[in-house]
């Protein structure tokens, strides 16, 4: 049995290669050896190879035991790392110095079985004359390579006395090598699977949800160790047990999934003793193959967090674009303008203007028209929190840093606006300890939590905003010059609403479409008479003030005789004659008044009274009962 094609001309190449090696036919023992002490280290380094292969050399070897035969294994080099054979062969082999750290390749003993192998990769039996050195004439040698993955790790060589040749050598070879070959995969296999198992079940037990695996008996097969943590059990105590020991409401989540039902997010609680918390729950059915049902998938997270999540993110949402922006007058146009021009850089902007002049509208605008508006745009009002708080509001803090502080900690406004816009609205009342280390933060583009050491680099763009006169607070000694230099890098002036009239008639018709949608109430018309009061009323509360007067203008169905700077002091008149006087009266008593006069215009039916005022008859019930308290 021959493998190798063109046997005669591949061994009278390789005959050709060992002369050109500068091998003689007398030579005997291989030019190339390993020391002792270099053989113990190469064995060590095939230690692996050697654990596999072995036990097949020694299968091979118990068949042919007492034939003359000798079996050995070399590494891809032809370097022999292990031989098993009669002791009568053996001894030959030796006094040729065919032993562990000695080269079987072309270069040190010529043409040979091994050396053929690790040059053709393809088995081989070469008897007798077809080796290059005469001293091995007398022996027949079958080799077969041992590859994984198209590379060679070594082969397997069978030798005995020439007078025995034998094809059937060669087949029990490359039988033992294919054997090899096998066992290897497999253990890499096994290994592969294992690692995938254990990058699963790291993956598993990090998740920031619980995950339990259910038996079709509805035992519990597996669960992560955030599971576990959440429900404060060991994994020994669950394992095994019935679900429905501890979750009640396992057979209708049961139930609704057998009948191809969705069960996403639904809330349930564990009947587990001292844990109260609500979880959202998911559940599915595990499958495998040809769709065979296997058991229960089972996923949960506390209630509680997902509502933290929701608040925590909320403050993400940005609602006002430059399209956003009345700009009529040549003020509000040359203010959006630049404003424009400047949202795509990420330089520090500081909004100056009245309260009420629209500030966090045109911060937003610029987040939103800038690289940053898919980041967030964190607010924080420095004038509408304790000095105590602001710190570990605009820092963070670490776990323990003081008494109440969350449990892991918490990031502060600076870290969760990393890539996004940090708007520092009322930036004039900050505490003067704060603006150093907001001026510390700005400068080095990072932060330290309180109680933490680890500083944290950010790259956050800054919009202040104030309605105080900076320069003359620094001259009062209640703000840092230095910090005042770092803030007002651009300045963006917001003119006063009385100084852009263009602008007033277009948000009030704005504002009282907005309001009438949100009240379902009709718009009211908006008279000539009262157009002028908007132009002329002196606007101290800007456009906050002209929001909130429109929507009592809308409430009050169009009468704005309550508002002060009216021309002339009107009165309403009911149906019924009765003259009502509504100048100085709060919105509440004017609603009041309202709902009154029409229930009396109604004959007292409330039905007709609430359609009247737009409202269902269980809001009007509820308004009545707080006019009777």
């Amino acid at each position: 049995m021959i493998v190798m094609k063109d046997k005669t001309d591949t061994i009278k190449k390789s005959h050709r290669r060992s002369q050109e090696f500068g091998l003689e036919a007398s030579h005997i023992f291989p030019r190339h050896q390993l020391s002792d002490s270099e053989l113990k280290i190469h064995l060590k380094k095939h230690d692996g190879f050697l654990g596999i292969a072995e036990p097949f050399l020694q299968q091979l070897y118990e068949i042919v035991s007492g034939s003359g035969f000798f079996i050995n294994l070399t590494d891809s080099n032809g370097c022999i790392l292990s031989i098993y054979g009669d002791r009568e062969v053996l001894d030959e082999a030796e006094k040729l110095k065919m032993i562990p750290g000695a080269y079987m390749n072309e270069s040190s003993i010529g043409t040979n079985s091994m050396g053929l192998v690790l040059k053709e990769i393809n088995p081989v039996q070469v008897t007798s004359k077809e080796h290059f050195i005469s001293a091995y004439y007398k022996w027949t040698c079958s080799a077969a390579p041992i590859k994984y993955n198209e590379e060679i790790l070594g082969c397997i060589n069978m030798t005995g006395h020439a007078e025995n040749v034998h094809p059937h050598s060669l087949g029990m070879v490359v039988s033992a090598a294919k054997a090899i070959e096998n066992k290897i995969k497999a253990l890499d296999s096994i290994q592969q699977l294992e690692t995938s198992n254990q990058f699963a079940f790291a993956m598993m037990n990090n998740l920031s949800f619980g995950v339990m695996a259910i038996t079709i008996a509805d035992k519990i097969e597996w669960v992560n160790d955030t599971a576990c943590r959440m429900i404060n059990t060991r994994r020994t105590d669950l394992l095994q047990k019935d679900i429905t020991d501890i979750l009640p409401d396992w057979k209708r989540i049961c139930r609704i999934v057998l009948n191809e039902l969705l069960f996403i997010d639904e809330p349930a609680i564990f009947d587990i003793p001292h844990i109260k918390e609500r979880f959202l729950f998911n559940a599915f059915i595990i499958r495998g193959e040809k769709n065979k049902m296997h058991g229960y998938l089972i996923t949960f997270r506390q209630f509680s967090r997902v509502v933290n999540l929701i608040k925590k993110y909320s403050g993400y949402q940005t609602r006002f674009t430059f399209d956003s922006m009345f700009a009529l007058s040549p003020s509000m146009v040359k203010l959006k303008q630049q404003a424009q021009r400047i949202a795509k850089e990420s330089s520090t902007v500081l909004l100056t203007g009245e309260s009420g002049t629209g500030k966090e509208v045109v911060a937003q605008s610029i987040h939103n028209a800038s690289l940053r508006r898919d980041a967030p745009f964190i607010a924080l009002n420095c004038g509408a929190m304790a000095e105590s708080l602001i710190e570990s509001e605009l820092f963070g803090y670490e776990d323990g840093a003081f008494t109440g502080a969350k449990r892991g900690g918490a990031p502060g406004k600076f870290e969760l606006a990393n890539h996004g816009t940090l708007f520092l609205d009322e930036i004039g009342e900050m505490p003067p300890d704060m603006q150093v280390r907001l001026l510390r933060s700005i400068q080095e583009g990072s932060v330290t939590r309180i109680g933490g050491e680890k500083e944290i680099k950010l790259d956050v763009r800054i919009i202040a905003a104030t309605n105080k006169n900076l320069e003359e607070e620094i001259k009062n000694g209640k703000f840092r010059l230095d910090l005042y230099y770092r803030l007002n890098v651009i300045h963006l002036k917001i003119p006063p609403l009385r100084k852009r009239k263009e602008d007033i008639l277009p948000m009030a018709r704005f504002f009282a479409l907005q309001k009438a949608e949100k009240t379902r109430r009709p718009m009211p018309f908006i008279s000539t008479e009262f157009e002028d009061f908007l132009l002329n009323n002196k606007w101290l509360g800007n456009v906050r003030e002209l929001e909130n007067i429109i929507e009592r203008f809308v409430v009050m169905e169009g009468d704005y005789s309550f508002m002060d700077g009216a021309k002339s002091k009107l009165s309403v008149k009911n149906e019924s004659g009765t003259n009502l006087d509504l100048v100085g009266k709060s919105l509440a008593e004017i609603e009041n008044i309202a709902i009154l006069n029409c229930l009396k215009l109604h004959d007292n039916n409330v039905s007709k009274a609430a359609k009247n005022l737009g409202i269902s008859r269980n809001t009007l019930y509820q308004k009545l009962k707080k006019i009777q308290e």
